[in-house]
């Protein structure tokens, strides 16, 4: 597993994390809260250990969201929202259970093949509506497949001709790059993606997560 997190500013709103929940079960998760600066961070601070806290319960990843969910909205004042994507792998069976509160699809490479984005049932953002009550999903791996996480700062990174980076061209070198060590991906892309901007200001933060099974 590797990540990597580029915040726009000093203060960054996008989080990453992982973490065993126990001897086979691996917690993996990308977030990103809305607005920036310290509010945004702060607000991150409480999600991020939300989650983590209520992850190690050993409840679903959709039942973990609906908890988290109904506690951000408590304390809110301020509306900020976050997308996150969340996973929870199982080392030895390769079962990955998730839920996606608004984030961007994952990238998945499963069965030797190409990756592609994961068809998934995405539910609404955190912090956004109370009550609302998150879906369980899940699919296989083996070993040698990956899934790449990555918050909007990715696709959505643009050029001085206000183009985006966006989902095909991710799609496209992830592909090529596709064999090569976690590490020397994620910095890889992070250099196309600069070479991409060609000097325009990053106007969000980049956030990658990487985990291959073995």
């Amino acid at each position: 597993i590797y990540a990597t997190m580029n915040p726009a500013r000093e203060v960054g709103g996008d989080f990453y994390d992982f973490f065993l929940i126990d001897d086979t079960h691996l917690a993996i998760a990308v977030a990103d809260v809305s607005g920036k600066g310290v509010p945004a961070a702060l607000f991150m601070v409480i999600a991020k250990t939300l989650i983590k806290d209520r992850a190690c319960s050993m409840a679903k990843p959709g039942e973990i969201f609906t908890w988290v969910n109904q506690q951000l909205c408590e304390s809110n004042q301020a509306g900020l929202f976050v997308t996150a994507w969340l996973g929870i792998i199982d080392l030895k069976t390769g079962t990955v259970e998730y839920v996606n509160a608004g984030h961007n699809p994952p990238l998945v490479a499963l069965e030797g093949e190409e990756f592609t984005y994961l068809k998934q049932k995405s539910g609404f953002i955190l912090a956004g509506f109370e009550g609302f009550t998150y879906e369980t999903s899940a699919f296989q791996m083996k070993k040698g497949d990956r899934i790449f996480l990555y918050t909007d700062g990715v696709t959505e990174a643009m050029n001085p001709q206000d183009e985006l980076f966006g989902d095909q061209r991710l799609l496209a070198w992830m592909n090529e790059h596709r064999h090569e060590e976690l590490e020397d991906v994620l910095h890889g892309l992070r250099k196309e993606i600069s070479v991409f901007a060609d000097g325009a200001d990053q106007n969000d933060d980049i956030t990658m997560l990487m985990f291959e099974l073995v």
